[in-house]
């Protein structure tokens, strides 16, 4: 009788141990490997986050794809600026959580927008 209670004993301490232990989640990183995994890591980044913070993620990965573009002219002529994605900046942000790509975007200069009339 007295090893069955050990044994409940010990049992239950070690579910116990378990059960207060905590799981330290790492950061999602993009996977730029290749366009397929990139697209993969950046949905598991945005599927954690809060939708303001989404937003701001988005916002950064569009920045990033509109760096350099010095016009809507170009943008119409690239259909690839057309649809930007996680996939065209890859190997910028190859192994790059979510807070490093939008301090990234944040220390690029800011895109701004002109009207040329001809």
């Amino acid at each position: 009788m007295l090893k069955k209670i050990a044994v409940v004993m010990l049992s239950s301490a070690l579910l116990l141990g378990c059960a207060t232990t905590s799981v330290k989640r790492t950061a999602v990183r993009i996977d730029a490997s290749s366009i397929e995994s990139a697209e993969t890591s950046y949905k598991a980044m945005m599927r954690d986050r809060s939708e303001p913070d989404q937003q701001k993620l988005a916002l950064a990965v569009l920045m990033l794809n509109m760096e350099g573009v010095k016009s809507v002219y170009e943008v119409v002529g690239n259909p690839e600026l057309q649809s930007p994605s996680i996939g065209r900046i890859r190997a910028k942000v190859a192994g790059m959580t979510a807070e490093e790509i939008m301090e990234l975007a944040a220390r690029n200069p800011s895109g701004r927008i002109e009207v040329l009339v001809q």
